[in-house]
């Protein structure tokens, strides 16, 4: 099957990104937003079919593929609230962690498989989106249901330039706490102590510290929901984080300039694979 009609729930930097993406390519588009605010620019684009702040307004549409594109928590939420009302028609979301978005909509009983795009701003908001967020990105899919028809899922998104893998929810988790939610808190704590010890100092930050720092300005209540969700994993990964900064506090404390020059360059060895 095709998805020609996608109903979006939740129009942020995220949702709003993937529904100008998919519009570009003539799927029609409704939308769901408790911040009517969100609605009125969203229909100002003339993209949407419908835009409603109702809920039972929304699943009362006729649409091909529902998406949920809200805070980690809110989704979970939003999800139960589909079995409750027994909801049949297909669902994916985008949500940054997977194992306890699976978990809610294995046990609502719903047609779904999850997703996660891999791109994003340090601001959000629909107003700050754009229909060539994802492209050349990586999407991740989970599957959950047999009966979801994963393909056309796939080809969605490839068709709006992205790469798309399958993965584990609790694959997913683990991946992605190390290489997305470890960096984060990173960013946050670098620039929690530089206010602690010396506030004055972020008057003379230069390029290197702003490329750091840049995702320190990203959404408090999306973040905090990513930690919560994926605490087991983020505190497995916190813990393995202090231990590499031992060891180079034992380094600086031992001037142990050979130490500190291996692992200096292999982490610029293995960085500079990345490009």
């Amino acid at each position: 099957m095709m998805f020609k009609h996608i109903a979006f729930a939740g129009l942020g930097l995220i949702g709003g990104s993937l529904a100008l993406s998919f519009a570009e390519r003539g799927v029609k588009l409704s939308a769901y937003d408790l911040n009517t605010d969100t609605l009125a620019k969203a229909v100002k684009t003339g993209l949407f079919e419908y835009a409603t702040d109702d809920i039972d307004e929304l699943l009362s549409l006729d649409f091909d593929l529902l998406y949920i594109c809200l805070p980690v928590r809110s989704a979970c939420e939003f999800i139960t609230e589909l079995g409750r009302r027994k909801f049949t028609k297909p669902v994916t979301d985008a949500s940054s962690t997977k194992a306890d978005v699976a978990g809610a909509a294995k046990q609502a009983g719903i047609t779904f498989c999850g997703g996660h795009p891999i791109a994003g701003k340090e601001v959000s908001g629909f107003t700050n989106a754009e229909a060539g967020l994802f492209k050349g990105a990586y999407h991740i899919l989970t599957p959950l249901s047999p009966e979801f028809d994963t393909q056309a899922l796939r080809e969605l998104h490839e068709a709006a330039g992205m790469k798309v893998t399958i993965m584990e929810p609790e694959q997913h988790d683990r991946t992605f706490g190390l290489v997305s939610h470890l960096p984060h808190i990173t960013a946050f704590a670098m620039v929690q102590t530089v206010s602690a010890v010396d506030i004055d100092a972020l008057n003379y930050t230069g390029a290197g510290f702003k490329d750091f720092s840049r995702i320190a300005a990203s959404d408090p209540r999306m973040w905090t929901d990513i930690f919560l969700e994926n605490d087991k994993n983020m505190i497995d990964l916190i813990d393995s984080y202090i231990a590499e900064m031992e060891r180079w506090k034992n380094a600086i404390q031992n001037s142990d300039e050979k130490a500190m020059y291996q692992m200096i360059e292999h982490a610029a060895e293995l960085r500079r694979r990345l490009s």
